[in-house]
């Protein structure tokens, strides 16, 4: 494949497949229904700019941060905890012990207490996020970068986006020897800013590069300013605070509201798609595909499909809740 071409150096600044795509959840529906997460609220009064301004900018977490296994960790343990007390009760109509009524009280408390202390952990520590500013070329950092020359607007470290290099890693997951591809992001003087070094998490599964690749053209795309955001979910509640964006949507006729019409399967059932096209273009000598401008003459909403508050919503919310620990 010749996507491997990429490994051991420095991804191009450019974008070929241009068919930029990411889901976006209905957190109304979230917010609404908090289930029996007491703190759910304080997930969504985080105050900072960089957290709230999607048009200006786009913030990931470093996946090689300590914070996430401290967040990861209790909801794997309450997943394993709802298999163990799942088999326990597939056997029980078989077995002559008495069921294990304590363990199925451990594995709810469990998960009850940690899904209402994650939004308490996230105001005591912020995670190691990296925030690129489409607005200003900068890209900062939530964590203190020794040596570093500029501070931002929120006295973070900063550095100039032109400054910055992504390089597509094959790295080992576990000790049985799975390997995933990772896009690693730094100042391309690593000698120098060691600690601008971030192992970014595009996906769980992440057996194939193209998850990278996609990942590094959709940030190389929004941080060039000088055209309109991308037309997908994640941006369209914020297109018309982008200059560019707005005064390209009104020459476009785009319908004001398009991707909050479909339901998130179905944005789902798109990014599928998109992906098998980009599996079947070669990435290293294709020439830069069109850009996808006008979804709406694409893909049809099915505003129907959408989810509703209704008590199927709440009751899957609340057995994620209870198995999981996912506030």
């Amino acid at each position: 494949m010749s996507i491997l071409k990429y490994l051991g150096g420095a991804l191009p600044r450019k974008t070929i497949f241009n068919n930029f795509f990411k889901e976006k959840l209905d957190f109304e529906l979230e917010k609404k229904f908090k289930g029996v997460c007491l703190l759910h609220h304080w997930l969504f009064e985080e105050k900072k700019i960089y957290l709230n301004d999607s048009q200006r900018f786009q913030v990931h977490s470093c996946g090689n941060d300590g914070w996430r296994a401290l967040t990861l960790g209790p909801m794997f343990l309450g997943f394993c905890g709802s298999l163990i007390v799942a088999l326990f009760l597939l056997v029980a109509p078989f077995s002559d012990d008495p069921f294990s009524w304590w363990f199925l009280y451990l594995v709810l408390g469990w998960n009850l207490l940690f899904l209402n202390l994650m939004p308490v952990w996230g105001r005591i520590r912020t995670p190691n996020l990296a925030y690129f500013d489409r607005l200003t070329g900068k890209v900062g950092y939530t964590f203190d970068i020794p040596g570093c020359d500029e501070r931002d607007e929120f006295g973070n470290c900063c550095f100039d986006w032109q400054d910055m290099k992504c390089v597509l890693v094959n790295q080992s997951t576990d000790q049985g020897g799975s390997r995933a591809f990772f896009p690693v992001i730094s100042h391309k003087d690593r000698d120098k800013y060691p600690q601008t070094k971030m192992t970014i998490v595009v996906t769980e599964l992440a057996q194939n590069p193209i998850y990278c690749l996609l990942f590094w053209e959709r940030l190389v795309r929004f941080m060039d300013n000088t055209k309109p955001l991308p037309d997908i979910p994640e941006y369209e509640g914020y297109r018309h605070l982008d200059p560019i964006t707005a005064e390209f949507d009104m020459q476009n006729n785009r319908p004001e509201v398009y991707w909050r019409d479909m339901s998130f399967k179905q944005q789902t059932e798109i990014y599928d798609e998109l992906y098998k096209e980009a599996c079947e273009i070669d990435w290293y000598n294709d020439a830069p595909q069109p850009e996808i401008t006008k979804p709406w003459q694409r893909w049809t909403p099915e505003p129907e499909r959408k989810e509703t508050l209704n008590w199927k919503y709440k009751a899957k919310r609340l057995f994620i809740q209870l198995t999981c620990g996912i506030p």
